[in-house]
């Protein structure tokens, strides 16, 4: 039997045994120790909620968004909170607990902010932010859920999806959005943006900042060649030359003229491209009344 040893002071043993009775105590600073241990959070380890299957090139993790960062190797652990740097010639994938995989292309910086999976509630739920690059996600497994149970930031959009297969490309003043198979819904960034489109199969959107996403336009086979092959080695050839996505009539600005870093253009602060010609979706401006002046007393005259 163990007690705790609550009398004062503490003592400085950790386990003392009683002389009346012998039982072993515990001592009042080390239980307060253990108590302390278990309840502040982040001093016990997070569990991992994925693994990196795919290791090219360098890449880093910072450990719950934190210096210093440590090289990633196969097989290593992803927990809430981590962020994953990849260089102008490495990509990664990780793989989470319930199959989804995430593809990270060069250049790029992404963070897990959470993600939860309960195959025996068949519940699911994960946050991941992008905060510049390339990213590829595979959704394998579809759950009845009534709302998104996948969502992915970046700097203009937000991406909700249930089961689907698509890629964000963030440029400086825009997020695109390629969708393959599936379906993903995509709005802006900011609560007060409003308006939403829903990708099927082969369609694309593109969502500046501070606009609401354009008309969905059709992606072709071509376009989804080049995505792949920007995801592998950042596209500065050929893909870059001909801008994406083939699919939509060339409306769009080419890559190159928007600096994405990492991937095509590492240079930023040159001028910035006229806004893409593809029309944003239809919405209902937001309309506050003004406020009403309050009526002046009308005194009688004199």
């Amino acid at each position: 039997m163990v007690a705790a040893d609550f009398s004062w002071p503490f003592t400085h043993g950790i386990f003392l045994r009683s002389p009346d009775k012998g039982k072993i105590k515990m001592s009042s600073f080390f239980y307060a120790f253990l108590v302390l241990l278990l309840a502040v959070p982040g001093v016990a380890q997070a569990a991992a909620v994925g693994k990196f299957t795919q290791v090219a090139g360098e890449v880093d993790l910072l450990k719950q968004g934190k210096l210093p960062a440590v090289p990633v190797k196969l097989e290593d652990g992803v927990e809430p909170g981590d962020v994953v740097r990849t260089k102008s010639q490495a990509r990664a994938q990780i793989t989470f607990m319930d199959d989804t995989t995430l593809t990270i292309s060069p250049g790029s910086r992404v963070a897990v902010e959470s993600y939860m999976y309960d195959a025996d509630k068949k519940q699911r739920h994960g946050v991941v932010q992008v905060f510049y690059g390339m990213v590829e996600t595979v959704v394998n497994k579809i759950l009845q859920a009534e709302k998104p149970d996948i969502l992915l930031k970046t700097h203009t959009a937000i991406m909700g999806v249930r089961g689907t297969k698509w890629y964000a490309v963030l440029h400086p003043i825009a997020t695109d959005v390629y969708n393959e198979a599936g379906k993903v819904c995509v709005s802006n960034s900011f609560a007060e943006v409003t308006g939403e489109v829903c990708l099927k199969a082969m369609e694309f959107t593109r969502v500046a900042f501070n606009m609401p996403p354009t008309v969905p336009a059709p992606a072709t086979k071509q376009d989804f060649l080049l995505l792949q092959k920007q995801l592998a080695t950042g596209a500065k050839g050929e893909a870059s030359r001909r801008g994406l996505p083939g699919g939509v009539g060339g409306l769009l600005p080419p890559i190159t003229q928007l600096q994405t870093p990492g991937i095509v253009n590492p240079d930023i602060g040159k001028p910035v491209p006229p806004q893409s010609i593809l029309p944003v979706i239809a919405v209902t401006p937001k309309v506050t009344p003004a406020p009403q002046p309050a009526p002046q007393p009308v005194f009688p005259p004199r």
